[in-house]
């Protein structure tokens, strides 16, 4: 049975669930104007979304640090840099207001690129 010696989570830390902050990161990737969805970057990533499995266009790891992995398309016309700083800055707050922890690395992709 593990204890809190053992663990894998940074001192101070609770544990976080994936399903959780990957469903979160999604809601507030689609809240920012100018994006469009959050896909699939490969097409059997694409596939396996449309049959109910894969992550929906988002990668959480929780150990060591909570690394989160977006990859969005964009709506046609909008400035690409200011929104992918929104989209940066609407995750990070989120999480953080949500789950109680900081994202430690956040990368962010359009459309597979």
């Amino acid at each position: 049975m593990p204890n809190a010696t053992d663990s894998r989570q940074p001192a101070g830390q609770r544990p976080v669930d994936q399903r959780q902050v990957a469903r979160i990161a999604r809601s507030a990737a689609l809240s920012v104007y100018g994006v469009t969805d959050v896909i699939g970057a490969r097409w059997y990533q694409r596939l396996a979304e449309v049959f109910g499995f894969g992550s929906r266009g988002v990668t959480v790891r929780t150990t060591p640090t909570l690394e989160v992995a977006l990859n969005v398309e964009l709506a046609a016309g909008v400035p690409r840099d200011s929104v992918l700083a929104n989209v940066a800055d609407a995750v990070r707050y989120t999480v953080q207001r949500d789950i109680g922890r900081p994202i430690d690395a956040l990368s962010v992709t359009v459309d597979g690129r």
